[in-house]
């Protein structure tokens, strides 16, 4: 099982920051100034409810095999971590961001530019550029399940198998720019996005 409570990329994250600022601080930042009056025709992405059914909808199109699945973790004590399904690929936590955790951060994003900490794992690691808007959901997914594809056994033709293949050299950032225009991405997202399993209204592309 996936575990619905992100994938190992701490690390990654703050190596792909820029050098004069917190990223994740700049971009809830753009999010909470965008004004719902903006044009229809914005690029950006429709937020993923953060529930189990949402995220297997979207994670079955983009090519989660069948015997995967996210779940809810309902409690991190160990009687509680026994209900979970063995064995777990990943876990997507879900929390509000914090000056607190902006600090840890940049202390973090410092010790890797200046060599103090390293990260030796191989990760896909897309970054979320402004134009998403409100897709800490997807992101979140496409980390999980791209970083555990070897162990879920993703088919080769999979949606997510072949962005990932096709930009196994790129940077983050180049990753999150053509993640932009992955049509195909986008809409397994936004059907996932509206499913019917949604236990909250999906809110709008540009609100």
């Amino acid at each position: 099982s996936i575990g619905d409570a992100v994938s190992h990329c701490a690390a990654a994250m703050a190596a792909a920051d820029d050098a004069e600022g917190d990223r994740l601080a700049e971009l809830n930042d753009y999010i909470r100034r965008q004004m719902p009056a903006e044009p229809a025709q914005s690029s950006q992405w429709l937020a993923l409810e953060s529930s189990p059914e949402v995220l297997n909808a979207f994670g079955s199109r983009i090519g989660l095999p069948e015997g995967w699945e996210f779940v809810d973790v309902v409690a991190l004590e160990e009687e509680c971590l026994e209900w979970v399904p063995r064995p777990v690929a990943a876990v997507i936590l879900l929390f509000p961001c914090t000056r607190r955790i902006y600090e840890a951060r940049r202390a973090q994003h410092q010790a890797l530019r200046s060599g103090r900490l390293s990260s030796r794992e191989d990760l896909f690691f897309v970054k979320q550029v402004e134009d998403f808007g409100n897709a800490c959901g997807t992101i979140a997914c496409l980390h999980a399940i791209g970083n555990c594809r070897h162990v879920a056994e993703m088919a080769e033709g999979a949606l997510l198998e072949t962005f990932v293949r096709e930009h196994s050299d790129a940077t983050p950032e180049e990753r999150g720019r053509d993640l932009l225009k992955a049509e195909a991405l986008k809409g397994s997202s936004d059907a996932a996005a509206t499913h019917p399993a949604a236990q909250t209204a999906c809110p709008a592309r540009d609100g």
